[in-house]
């Protein structure tokens, strides 16, 4: 099989909203709490965040949308019936995927970078985070890989991950609430 080639380029300073420069000082105010801005010192990366950057998340944050229900786990298949025909070979053919069908199913911290887990899962790698998710998402489901400064997300199919392009996490629908111990309930 032919490696598949796929970047994973990172979110810069100079385009997040809390970066502020003032003359040739750079500064962050990201932090919460009305704290006062952070100067960048002269050793911190021009364009990438520094390892102090307010919004990065460490460990990364895995999570996995699963379907609402079976009617849109249909539709999905359906939909993505040319991805798995003969209609897309020697084509870079991307899963049609509708953010409404799903829903969040389960999170979990990740030790990898969006590359790393790209890497490990594509090569059938043995790494025991990747066999961790391996063993918890089912065909068809979406896989969010979030370090807080850009998610990226990708299409789960047998053993291996397809990037996506775009996937609107403000349209995935509210998982359900947990029941609570006390009254309200049936029964």
């Amino acid at each position: 099989m032919a490696k598949q080639k796929c970047t994973f380029p990172g979110q810069n300073c100079p385009s997040c909203p809390y970066h502020e420069t003032v003359g040739v000082t750079r500064y962050c105010s990201g932090f919460p709490k009305k704290r006062k801005a952070r100067r960048f010192r002269r050793s911190d990366p021009r364009y990438k965040p520094p390892k102090w950057c307010p919004r990065r998340i460490s460990p990364p944050v895995c999570r996995v949308y699963g379907f609402k229900d079976r009617e849109s786990e249909l539709s999905a298949w359906l939909l993505n019936q040319d991805m798995t025909s003969g209609k897309g070979i020697g084509q870079k053919v991307s899963p049609t995927v509708l953010a409404y069908h799903y829903k969040l199913r389960l999170e979990l911290p990740l030790a990898m970078t969006a590359k790393q887990f790209y890497e490990a899962m594509q090569f059938e790698a043995d790494t025991c985070a990747a066999d961790e998710v391996r063993n918890q998402v089912e065909y068809g489901e979406v896989i969010e890989i979030d370090d807080g400064l850009k998610p990226y997300y990708f299409y789960f199919t047998s053993f291996r991950v397809i990037p996506l392009p775009y996937f609107d996490r403000s349209r995935v629908q509210p998982s359900e609430p947990v029941p609570s111990m006390e009254g309200g309930g049936p029964g």
